[in-house]
């Protein structure tokens, strides 16, 4: 048979499952792939995505090709050609063999992965066998039968103590079947205490063996005499530690100069529409998604408002005020001589302003334009998420869109349904947001146009369904001012290039 490419592997699942098989087929073979990767929202490419790298990085590739052999067997051998019986057709059960009292089933939270394996190495090296997930499940062993034969087979039972294997329910569901067999006189138990933490009361009867700390060889020497029986340090019970209260996380604070509300944007990785794929250079350009991480920040939740510019205005007399000669800018011009905005507007964004009017606002202000990736983590959170609200189409409810108001309309009337994970309001819809960073064509354009020209995301009142998704990009010049674009701004932070 052939080896299937990344492509063809992904192309396979996603033409012989849907959403609810993956989920299923993940909940059997693969139960940490489905509880620590897959996020609300992700799509299913995504979670193809996300399965086939953790198969990788743990060099389980072959299980996961056994395993949908086994799940899709005429259609695997149809795709990919003949199976070899030595590798592609195990048994579908593994029986259990009789109990070694010299093999140690090793339980842990996935968390504590890298320490648990370490110290599995080590006593595989000392001459004990070893149980350890997810490098004990055999190809097309599922995970459920696969931890119930370890525990049948193994005649010692190592749990690493930490706040993660307490929470966790499969380390419960392992501990507690490991304590009625040791009732029973069939295994032995040793709790490593790595970690302080509160396990639950059935478990502190136990001796406990110290781990923590920098001394590893002493911890495992400590370990490895606990397991031929000679005396070792250890406790009588793991102290039962209550965490202290975390100090209260600020999550919002008011500008005071521009009066400006600005959430917290946390630290981390999140899905970033970053690389421009299609041909044309206009507004349907679609986007490849990847996984970038950007340090905290901070973004104002509404636009800047015509109240807000105009503390900016008063603030800088010689400044021109937002202005447009066309027809249509008229209903939103301010008042070149009273130097004020049109009536009734006060929580509008402000609109007739250049990407240089917002750069010179926020200096004046001490803050600064977000960068794409910025703006797109404040829309749409980590979990790759079509819109701000969620994955649902937009509606009249939701954002200003496809001139279903025929006008900008208040920062906040389409707050809390249609705001972002963060909370910022107006991040689909209503107008475009400048943004610090040059505009970027996508690949194989014929003629790089976009010279000095910015990015603006968010979409406008005027367009449509697909244009209000938080991956859609605009072009502008600097220097050009338009009837539905305004922008919001960031914290002072060290900022990253964009990428």
């Amino acid at each position: 048979m052939k080896t299937p490419t990344n492509k063809q592997l992904r192309e396979f699942i996603l033409d012989c499952f849907n959403e609810g098989d993956l989920e299923t087929f993940c909940f059997e073979y693969f139960p940490e792939v489905r509880r620590g990767y897959f996020g609300r929202g992700m799509s299913l490419n995504q979670k193809v995505i996300e399965l086939i790298d953790y198969c990788d990085r743990l060099r389980m590739r072959q299980n996961l090709l056994v395993n949908l052999a086994q799940e899709r067997e005429k259609l695997y051998r149809k795709t990919f050609g003949p199976q070899k019986k030595k590798t592609i057709s195990p048994p579908r059960v593994y029986q259990p063999q009789p109990r070694n009292p010299q093999q140690i089933f090793v339980s842990h939270a996935s968390e504590d992965t890298d320490l648990a394996h370490r110290i599995a190495a080590d006593l595989q090296a000392a001459g004990y066998d070893i149980f350890i997930t997810p490098d004990s499940i055999r190809p097309g062993e599922k995970w459920v039968p696969a931890i119930n034969r370890g525990l049948e087979e193994s005649g010692i039972f190592l749990l690493l103590l930490t706040p993660r294997a307490v929470q966790s329910n499969w380390v419960r569901d392992e501990t507690n079947a490991a304590i009625a067999l040791a009732h029973e006189g069939e295994m032995r138990l040793y709790f490593l205490d790595v970690e302080p933490c509160r396990p639950p009361v059935l478990w502190r009867q136990r001796q406990f063996l110290p781990f923590r700390g920098d001394d590893y060889a002493g911890n495992l020497a400590n370990l490895r005499q606990a397991l031929v029986g000679q005396p070792v340090k250890s406790r009588p019970r793991v102290e039962i530690v209550t965490p202290p209260k975390p100090p209260p996380v600020q999550n919002s604070f008011i500008h005071e100069k521009t009066g400006l509300e600005f959430v917290r944007i946390p630290a981390g990785a999140f899905i970033y529409s970053r690389k421009p794929v299609q041909k044309w250079f206009g507004l349907k350009t679609e986007y490849e998604e990847g996984k970038i991480t950007l340090p905290e920040f901070w973004i104002s939740k509404t636009p800047v408002t015509q109240a807000v510019y105009q503390r900016f205005i008063a603030a800088n007399p010689e400044y021109d005020v937002p202005y447009g000669d066309a027809d249509w800018a008229k209903p939103y011009n301010w008042d070149k001589k009273k130097r004020t905005y049109p009536p009734d507007k006060a929580e509008h964004p402000v609109v007739l302003v250049s990407w240089y009017d917002a750069v010179a606002f926020c200096e004046w202000a001490g803050l600064q334009l977000p960068t794409e990736a910025q703006w797109e983590k404040a829309a749409r959170g980590t979990d790759g998420r079509e819109y701000p609200w969620g994955n649902n189409d937009p509606t009249d409810k939701l954002c200003n869109f496809n001139e279903n108001v025929g006008g900008p309309t208040p920062v906040s009337r389409y707050s809390p349904q249609g705001d972002s994970p963060y909370g910022c309001v107006d991040m689909s819809g209503n107008v475009w947001e400048w943004c610090l960073n040059k505009y970027k064509m996508p690949e194989n354009t014929r003629v790089d146009r976009s010279g000095d020209m910015r990015a603006l995301r968010g979409s406008s009142l005027y367009d449509n369904q697909r244009l209000a998704r938080v991956a859609s990009r605009l072009r502008g010049y600097p220097n050009f001012s338009y009837f539905d674009g305004g922008f919001r701004a960031v914290s002072p932070v060290v900022l990253p290039s964009d990428p």
